[in-house]
């Protein structure tokens, strides 16, 4: 029998939930697997990581718009959504939070729980065990659980919606079972939550939590970072204190002020010390790392490191006198390795490129974006006796071949995700003579797939000031327009289907070039490996 305490939602920062992380954010990777229903709104906000909002009077088609996850009524058993923890991790607690769900709100909920690391988590002879319990979920409130004893590690979680109804989010509180690589002597960032670091203390979190350096890619806007209030008193500083994922040495240090233009710190110092102590106490010996240092708007700024002969267990990343920042990496390799050779050497910060979403506009220079919903009403017409819409020239179709040799292959393209994310682009192709259609067949199964594109440069090569990196829901579809340069088909979490529709004349170099680039590397974020 599980047992847990129910506690106030102001009792979580003095809590042992305070010193986890949100195993089941999209932030770090979380997402939703399967779900039941989600008729008024979809599974997905459940995972937001933004706090919910309220917006009455706005309605949409379904009616009136909630931000969280709504089934339909009179379920005679109950709904669940199946969703995939960021990373593995065990489970301390829970927050089932039902805020503006004030009448609609789910009645109860309970959690199970699976270890599924490859495979199908939805397979018959996946062993779900109950985390939690039913509990009665109140309207409009946070529901937060902390459970007497940590679980095992598990990959997914089941929550239960019983019988249906709303749930505006879904914490699941734990600590990540970094997966590190087998190899000691490979170079990993000593940091990253993925790989077990965690932020123990933190001066100053006024617009942003300190826990918000250790997230996967670059982020999405200025929401997602470490901010403290502006000081005013002399000589004064804020820090984070990070403990690292393992004990090693730390070779080199990046910083990155993505979306921070006017806010960055004014300067930064990073220290470190070796202690036994979750939080290193008043007589530790902090050596420093990088010493007072400036760095700027918006971009990313790297220091290789003192003291790399010296083994770590806990960073200090100090903002003076306040500021912001939108992630800190720090590289290494694990105690008991072999030193790279050094300075190491990481892609230059121009050379990081932030994937965006795939939109109509985004994509024109390129190409088409096939998506009915981001066709004009103009161009949609009743077909199939009204049962069916037909959107119009939804692509533009080119066969330049000379001599009229290019002749249609209508085909499959069946792609493997990448195991490596942030994904770095190597290489780039292009159909001289022909335009080229991916349309993927998931029927939104996976979250989407990776694209990047650039544009001839005056060379008859890629001209990389016009690459653009863009992430494609699973419903949309591109055409890449003759001669665009772009990479094969990347998909992304799962096996993806794309029906391709490409003209050929069987003459390799009259069908594709292919050519090596310098090397970009596109973060994804809300993905990763």
């Amino acid at each position: 029998m599980v047992s847990f305490q129910r506690i106030s939602y102001e009792e979580l920062s003095a809590s042992p939930l305070a010193k986890c992380i949100d195993l089941a954010t999209s932030a770090v990777g979380g997402s939703i697997v399967k779900v039941t229903d989600e008729f008024f709104a979809p599974a997905t906000n459940m995972i937001n990581a933004a706090a919910p909002i309220s917006c009455p009077g706005r309605f949409v088609a379904t009616g009136a718009w909630m931000d969280g996850w709504e089934t339909k009524r009179h379920n005679a058993t109950y709904d669940w959504a199946v969703v995939k923890l960021g990373f593995p991790g065990s489970i301390r607690g829970f927050d089932i939070d039902t805020h503006y769900f004030t009448g609609n709100q789910a009645p109860a909920a309970s959690v199970e729980a699976a270890f599924v690391p490859n495979g199908d988590a939805l397979a018959d002879d996946v062993k779900w065990v109950e985390v939690l319990p039913k509990i009665d979920l109140p309207p409009s409130c946070h529901n937060v659980c902390v459970l007497d004893e940590v679980t095992p590690v598990y990959t997914h979680v089941r929550l239960n919606n019983i019988p249906d109804g709303g749930i505006a989010r879904f914490r699941v509180y734990g600590t990540v079972q970094p997966l590190l690589p087998e190899d000691i002597n490979q170079v990993i960032d000593l940091a990253y939550s993925g790989n077990g670091g965690r932020v123990v203390e933190a001066t100053e979190e006024h617009y942003g939590p300190a826990s918000n350096l250790l997230l996967p890619g670059r982020g999405k806007d200025a929401d997602d970072g470490w901010q403290s209030k502006r000081s005013r008193e002399p000589n004064h500083a804020d820090h984070a204190i990070i403990k690292l994922g393992a004990k090693g040495h730390i070779v080199k240090a990046e910083l990155d002020t993505s979306d921070f233009k006017g806010n960055f710190p004014n300067r930064i110092m990073l220290e470190a010390t070796n202690s036994d102590e979750e939080i290193p106490g008043a007589g530790s010996q902090w050596e420093t790392l990088v010493d007072k240092s400036q760095v700027g708007p918006h971009g990313l700024y790297q220091f290789d490191t003192q003291h790399t002969d010296k083994v770590f267990t806990h960073a200090k990343i100090s903002i003076i006198p306040d500021g912001a920042l939108k992630r800190l990496r720090l590289y290494g390799v694990r105690d008991g390795a072999t030193l790279p050779s050094l300075p190491l050497a990481l892609p230059s910060p121009k050379n990081v490129i932030i994937a965006e979403p795939l939109t109509t506009e985004a994509f024109a220079p390129y190409g088409d974006v096939i998506d009915i919903d981001t066709k004009a009403a103009a161009n949609i017409t009743e077909a199939n006796q009204g049962t069916a819409k037909k959107c119009h020239h939804v692509a533009q179709i080119y066969n330049n071949f000379p001599g009229n040799r290019g002749k249609v292959n209508m085909c499959i393209f069946r792609c493997a995700p990448t195991n490596t994310l942030p994904f770095t682009i190597k290489i780039l192709e292009r159909h001289p003579y022909s335009s080229q259609f991916f349309i993927p067949m998931t029927s939104g199964q996976t979250r989407g797939y990776l694209v990047a594109v650039a544009l001839n440069g005056a060379d008859d090569k890629p001209d990389m000031s016009t690459l653009k990196v863009l992430v494609a829901q699973s419903t949309q579809g591109v055409n890449y327009r003759q001669g665009v340069w772009h990479h094969p088909m990347i998909a992304l979490e799962d096996s993806t289907d794309f029906a391709v529709y490409v003209h050929e004349s069987g003459v390799p170099e009259e069908d594709c070039n292919i050519v090596d680039v310098e090397h970009y590397v596109a973060h994804v974020p809300g993905f990763h490996n």
